[in-house]
């Protein structure tokens, strides 16, 4: 993204002749109330139904290319290691554990991955940056999502709308809105069928892979006496069915630096690949993930004259499997006591592949339950108060199951974690200009671990934290105004459920980040120009990070550990301009400067052979991002309207660990759409990923189990074996392949 796109927008805006329209004002509730988005003191980027219909947003994924500061992993639908979405803001990132952002569904938080969530029900999304604790509470340690809802109105509504794509891509959903009892009771109610194909096959049985299938229902009634008391009572059901992810494995045959070191590495972006190479039939019919989830809330509001009580309570629940390679190169098809080209070579009784221990089917079952109560003044008052109640608990149970007798089933028991929290702030405006804002959240975190096999095993530990946030804003006019906010964010520790680790690597401690923004937002030219720019200074201690243990039994696993200090820097900038009756345009960018700058790492001392890491940037984190858009609309005949509307989005590279060796490369996507609309129907012919764009979205550091380091008669780089006798896996790396380029058409029909 280059300033030059930023002035050509102005100066478009400042000779432009024809102006009949503003752009549309959306008023979130990120500070858990009604304001609008340019005078929230806050970073937020929103995004309202709409304007994600128009950008063609199918998921949290898609936001991705028009927010900046924020990224998301994608594996597939089951999330990544732990079953868990990951939402990257403003580079506070980690591979392993919750998320240092979470995603909320109408304020309650919602966990389990969020990538099958239906977006036609979404009226709203608020991505808000910079720690969110005070006000949002635990998990939201880098900022938070919140996905709110549509719901009933007094307006009748019926849409129909399908999708018919490239590769089997077939969605339908049906909506409706209305009223039960005129001015009292109003429902919702959405059902929605998808089913995808797949763009990649596996090489060991021709078959498809990354194929998707859900079936959604949801609904809400609303209940508006006319009086102090109201209420909304919203439900869900979600299934969905997916087969394997489209997720290869680059192997150590790829390695090309540091081929000295015990287990090597790769550096430059990793492979493009067209296919996967997946042992589908070991899995004996588990493979990919089957989920049945449901969501339960209420939220019950009382207004008087000077003051409002809300409670908003939220129960989620999921049973899933999910069954996978984990070596993912098809390794036990191979042979588990052979390795490829090692001519005479066994397999010891403790290799993870001789005993078919990795492939598995991750069985979890998941209960989260929350509940707030709140006590808030009316906003336009000159002294604002809040004040609240917070309660969480979470139940994840975890078992990994594999298939011969040879490789046990693994209980990892029932990981346990319950919040309790106090809340408020306190709002001043000093002048008819300048506000003050304090906030302040205390919390008490018990996470623990039941075990009840082979006998019954707690262990627990409880975390403590403070979490205040100082904002000040001075409007320079009604429409523009700058802001200051420092913020101390805390994220709990974590236990590392594993019950194969030493007791040592049981528990991480929690971290702690300071946070300082200072931002301004405008709008100009009677609301035809928004700009809203910020920059930031995250200090962050004793942060989780990634690490490998190699058990003496055998095999690897990963755990979670407290790493020294980071600091990141940054800026971003949203930009959005009504240039004509006809034509808009908008730009993001978002420049992200994370680096570690105390961290010792024993492998680092192998590969550059010094312990410390100072200076290296944090994995998963872009350092550039931006975006551009363009649309323009026009009449046709018949009284029709048309649309054409074209996206480019830049995504920098992402490291795959703390080394910052291999990487995803630079992603750019090109998007084009071509809508038509009459009075009750519409049409959209839209083209995904223009230029066919295959660099990934996000790559792991993993090991290969395949190929060990013993004679490989069938390597043509003998330096590729340069350590005689090692026990050590070299390094490999894991990546999903990217969505190609895609057709597709939508129709809706509103009646």
């Amino acid at each position: 993204m280059k300033t030059t796109t930023v002035l050509a927008l102005t100066a478009s805006l400042a000779t432009g002749t024809a102006f009949a329209q503003q752009l549309e004002e959306i008023v979130i509730t990120a500070r858990k109330t009604e304001e609008r988005l340019q005078d929230v003191p806050i970073s937020v980027t929103a995004f309202t139904s709409e304007a994600l219909a128009d950008a063609g947003a199918r998921d949290i994924y898609d936001l991705t290319r028009l927010t900046p500061g924020f990224s998301f992993e994608r594996i597939n639908r089951y999330g990544v290691q732990g079953g868990v979405s990951r939402p990257v803001i403003r580079g506070m990132s980690n591979i392993l554990g919750e998320g240092n952002a979470s995603v909320f569904v109408d304020g309650i938080l919602y966990s389990d991955s969020i990538l099958s969530f239906p977006f036609d029900i979404v009226e709203r999304v608020e991505v808000i940056k910079g720690p969110q604790a005070a006000l949002f509470g635990r998990s939201t340690f880098a900022g938070a999502i919140n996905l709110v809802t549509k719901k009933g109105g007094g307006e009748p509504e019926n849409k129909l709308s399908v999708r018919a794509a490239q590769y089997g891509d077939y969605e339908g959903n049906f909506l409706s809105r209305g009223t039960i009892k005129e001015d009292t009771l109003f429902y919702m109610f959405h059902a929605r069928y998808y089913t995808f194909d797949g763009m990649y096959r596996n090489t060991l049985d021709g078959d498809k892979v990354g194929d998707e299938e859900s079936t959604n229902f949801d609904g809400s009634i609303e209940y508006r006496s006319g009086g102090a008391f109201s209420a909304i009572v919203g439900a869900g059901y979600s299934e969905d069915d997916d087969g394997l992810a489209a997720a290869v494995l680059q192997d150590r045959f790829a390695n090309n630096c540091y081929l000295n070191s015990l287990r090597q590495y790769f550096c430059s972006p990793v492979q493009e690949r067209d296919s996967v190479t997946l042992d589908r039939a070991a899995l004996q019919g588990t493979e990919g993930l089957n989920r049945d989830s449901n969501r339960l809330s209420a939220q019950l509001t009382w207004d008087f004259d000077s003051f409002q009580l809300v409670s908003n309570t939220g129960r989620f629940h999921t049973e899933q499997e999910y069954g996978y390679d984990s070596t993912y190169q098809g390794a036990t098809a191979f042979g588990t006591t052979t390795v490829p080209g090692a001519i005479g070579y066994t397999r010891l009784t403790t290799d993870p592949v001789r005993s078919q221990g990795v492939n598995r089917n991750e069985v979890t079952e998941r209960t989260e339950w929350s509940t707030e109560l709140r006590l808030q003044s009316s906003p336009d008052v000159r002294l604002r108060w809040l004040g609240g109640l917070f309660y969480y608990k979470n139940a994840r149970s975890l078992e990994e199951r594999h298939f011969v007798a040879t490789a046990p089933t693994v209980f990892s028991g029932e990981t346990q974690v319950e919040n309790k929290a106090a809340f408020g702030s306190l709002g001043f405006d000093l002048t008819d200009r300048w506000e003050l804002t304090g906030e302040l959240r205390y919390a008490r975190d018990r996470i623990g671990n039941l075990k009840t096999i082979p006998s019954t095993v707690l262990i627990e530990q409880t975390f403590e934290s403070w979490s205040p946030r100082v904002t000040t804003t001075f409007k320079i006019t009604p429409a523009n105004m700058v802001y200051l906010n420092f913020a101390r964010g805390i994220k709990p520790g974590v236990i590392n459920a594993d019950p194969r680790f030493p007791p040592e690597l049981l528990f991480a401690g929690e971290e702690r980040a300071w946070s300082y923004e200072i931002g301004t937002k405008n709008t100009f030219l009677d609301n035809r120009l928004t700009l809203n720019a910020d920059v930031y200074f995250i200090d962050w201690i004793n942060q989780q990070i990634t690490s490998s243990y190699t058990f003496p039994t055998g095999g690897t696993q990963s755990y979670i550990r407290n790493a020294g200090k980071s600091e990141v820097k940054g800026l971003e900038l949203e930009l959005e301009a009504a240039l004509t009756d006809a034509l808009s345009a908008g730009a993001t960018f978002a420049y992200t400067d994370a680096k570690f700058q105390v961290l010792d790492d024993a492998e680092a001392l192998n590969l550059f052979g010094n312990l410390s890491l100072e200076g290296k940037r944090l994995p998963g984190v872009p350092k550039t991002q931006g975006s551009v858009f363009a649309k323009l609309k026009f009449g046709l005949p018949a009284e029709l309207r048309g649309s054409l509307r074209g996206d480019y989005s830049y995504t920098g590279k992402k490291y795959d660990q703390i080394y910052n060796l291999a990487d995803t490369g630079d992603q750019s996507l090109v998007n084009l759409t071509f809508g038509i609309d009459g009075e009750r129907w519409g049409a959209t012919v839209f083209v995904r990923n223009l230029t066919d764009e295959r660099s990934t979205s996000s790559v792991t550091r993993y090991v290969d189990q395949l190929n060990l380091n013993v004679p490989q008669y069938v390597n043509a780089n003998p330096a590729q074996n340069n350590i005689a006798g090692s026990t050590t896996l070299e390094r490999a790396f894991f990546y999903p392949l990217a969505f190609k380029r895609q057709f597709g058409v939508t129709l809706n029909y509103r009646f």
